[in-house]
């Protein structure tokens, strides 16, 4: 097929930032902003990105769907895609493209599927696209033809296999690593926070692991704009983990950093030392 309308879901730092980048490819970027906020609104009105209506247009006027959210939402939004795909007799390619464990996936797809719309698994690794720069979205599952379409057109878009969950798969071993180390230095130095001896901490580290501070500190300062989106997902690697037969305890712990760091009053921190004294207080 012919990749010219595609539909997106999810306008957030991502999702709005490949939406970009298609539209600046040369594709017509549509978007459902039924009951989102005036912010939402907004913000796709700055990108250029139409606002259809109801998910049933979405549908009816969509080569292909992507749908870049945080994952609680995921699954409703699928639903909704299946309701308004048998409602309208639509065949459209729907690309879940969210931070999901393969089962949840498979579950999903099914619901999809079921409805006469053909969908892939998606994984994103890597940050919002920019010049010069293009995330990668690993995909997989029996349609792929369509997400094909968009490889090297603001993002690239890597196969693995026609098994629906393996996107997932990549994606939840991947961010287990990234995310779960940044969770790892943060229950570091508040727990060092907490115990008196910070300075000391830091002191060593700058002695010892000078790399490994500076990683942290990035990581650090980071997390109060993400922890918040980041929770779900180390739960769903948590529940990827189990699936195997490996604990995911590490993964529900991180979440729960993730939750402390979220809840935290961080407004006026303005340091490495502030932040971590925000959230030691959380």
């Amino acid at each position: 097929m012919t990749v010219e309308t595609i539909g997106m879901l999810g306008l957030g730092d991502m999702g709005g930032a490949v939406a970009t980048a298609l539209k600046n490819n040369g594709f017509n970027v549509i978007t459902s902003l039924a009951g989102r906020s005036d912010a939402t609104v907004a913000a796709s009105g700055s990108r250029g990105i139409a606002d259809v209506g109801g998910i049933n247009a979405l549908v009816q006027q969509s080569d292909l769907i992507l749908s870049v959210l945080v994952p609680a939402n995921a699954a409703d939004v699928a639903t909704s895609i299946a309701s308004a795909a048998t409602a309208t007799g639509s065949s459209v390619t729907f690309i879940d493209c969210n931070a999901i464990a393969p089962a949840s996936t498979i579950a999903m797809g099914k619901v999809v599927t079921d409805s006469g719309a053909k969908f892939v698994d998606g994984g994103v690794i890597g940050g919002p696209p920019r010049e010069g720069y293009a995330p990668r979205f690993y995909v997989s599952g029996p349609e792929l033809d369509a997400i094909m379409e968009l490889d090297g057109k603001g993002i690239q878009v890597v196969p693995v296999g026609a098994e629906i969950g393996r996107a997932s798969a990549v994606k939840m071993v991947y961010a287990s690593q990234t995310k779960g180390i940044a969770a790892l230095q943060t229950a570091m130095l508040v727990s060092a926070q907490r115990l008196g001896v910070y300075d000391e901490l830091v002191a060593e580290l700058g002695e010892s692991q000078a790399a490994n501070l500076e990683r942290a500190t990035a990581a650090v300062t980071r997390l109060p704009s993400v922890a918040g989106r980041w929770i779900g997902e180390m739960e769903e690697i948590a529940s990827t983990f189990e699936s195997v037969g490996i604990s995911g305890g590490f993964h529900q712990g991180a979440a729960q950093m993730f939750r402390l760091v979220d809840g935290s009053d961080t407004e006026s921190a303005d340091s490495l030392r502030d932040l971590i004294q925000a959230f030691a207080d959380g």
